[in-house]
């Protein structure tokens, strides 16, 4: 008997046995046919195609080999995750067949647009809207226009008393205070832009330094943000933290460390990822920064690829401290796909939101390296990181404890 007719057994309760006789032998296991087999491994090497695994789904639908199907497939929850378009046609006919808890289980580790969205379906439907909402963030991130997400997103954020809807900045529309900040820096070219300010490369022209210039929009308004930007960085300072170098809050400005290799999000987008393998080299200090984060009390709130840069030897560094806020401090708004469900539920600052962003960066980079040997067993840190409150880390300590036990398990 399979994984799930053996789950369906215990919804019926047993008929008793007759007075005197003994117990009836289990009927023999049902044989199980060559294309079902090979279904259960699909994606691996002798399984079935995903193209293969797809029609042999649509042949059985409706038929008393269904059952079976589900079952060997539900038998690879916890071994190695399904291709995605397998476990959401598998998950599809575990819902018509009146089963979405067994449609969660077999989504759980998938991270594709249709998987995220089916799971954010079913979590609205038990009432886990904010779980929802954060589900419909990472399916918009990236496709603004995946069917469907926009509507879900809007109905799910309202239903939370939220805004309708989280637009993107438009960067056309922000002007810097002066294109020539009353500093001794030559601004070379702009690197980034969003909605405080922008951050140009630039050279100290008395020390003959790169540097990193953070130009705020508009100085007066943002010179407390622009002086608690620079007090966490500064308070924080050590591996894993972007150094500053000077700042301005009169006219506007932060000199930080310059990072020639750029940003996290740079190389995902790239696809430039070969120097990110394995996993641990990278993430296992990311981790234990983040953990000194939390040690001295802070919140960073903005845990994202584009926070990360690369500094090469150096290794990597979160940036961006301006939405900083003490454990136990009234959490400010985030970034669109970074946001935990229990942050937008409107928890005070917690040092599992960052968690959670830091597993939605792992993600972003098991996806862009693919599914390969190599990045295999963070699959399951990343669910964790990102799943409910109760089996995520509780801070950065904790997740680099459990990176270690995966980097040598």
């Amino acid at each position: 008997m399979g994984w799930f007719s053996r789950f369906l057994s215990k919804k019926a309760p047993e008929a008793p046995a007759e007075a005197g006789a003994g117990a009836e032998p289990e009927a023999p296991a049902q044989r199980v046919p060559a294309h079902i087999q090979r279904l259960a491994r699909a994606g691996e090497p002798g399984g079935a195609s995903v193209e293969e695994a797809l029609a042999t789904l649509r042949s059985v639908r409706a038929t008393t080999d269904e059952g079976l199907a589900l079952d060997e497939l539900m038998g690879r929850v916890g071994a190695k995750p399904l291709p995605d378009p397998v476990a959401v046609a598998g998950a599809s006919s575990l819902v018509d067949r009146g089963e979405p808890a067994l449609a969660l289980k077999l989504l759980s580790g998938a991270t594709s647009s249709s998987a995220l969205l089916l799971t954010a379906d079913l979590r609205a439907e038990r009432g886990e809207i904010p779980m929802a909402v954060a589900l419909a963030e990472r399916v918009l991130l990236r496709d603004l226009d995946h069917p469907g997400a926009r509507d879900r997103h809007r109905r799910w954020r309202a239903a939370l008393g939220l805004d309708a809807e989280t637009r993107r900045v438009d960067a056309s529309s922000a002007t810097v205070a002066t294109s020539e900040p009353d500093a001794p820096f030559l601004l070379l070219r702009e690197v980034a832009r969003g909605g405080s300010g922008a951050v140009y490369e630039a050279e100290d022209r008395e020390l003959g330094r790169r540097v990193a210039l953070k130009v705020y929009h508009q100085p007066t308004r943002d010179k407390e943000q622009l002086l608690h930007e620079a007090h966490v960085a500064a308070e924080l300072a050590g591996p894993g933290i972007l150094r500053v170098w000077d700042i301005d809050p009169d006219h506007g400005w932060l000199a930080l460390e310059w990072a020639h290799e750029g940003s996290l999000r740079d190389h995902i987008r790239a696809r430039s990822l070969g120097s990110f393998v394995p996993i641990e080299r990278w993430a296992l200090p990311l981790a234990t920064a983040l953990g000194r984060v939390h040690a001295a009390g802070w919140v960073h709130h903005d845990v994202k690829p584009a926070n990360v840069l690369i500094l090469g030897a150096e290794g990597q560094s979160f940036a961006d401290f301006g939405t900083a806020r003490r454990v136990g401090e009234p959490s400010p708004p985030g970034s669109l796909g970074y946001v935990s469900p229990e942050r937008m539920r409107g928890r005070a600052s917690d040092p599992r939101d960052d968690v959670y962003g830091f597993g939605r960066i792992l993600e972003d980079v098991l996806s862009a390296l693919g599914d390969g040997a190599l990045t295999a067993r963070w699959h399951a840190l990343t669910t964790a990181c990102l799943g409910p409150d109760e089996g995520r880390p509780a801070d950065g300590r904790a997740l680099a404890t459990r990176m270690r036990v995966e980097a040598t398990g």
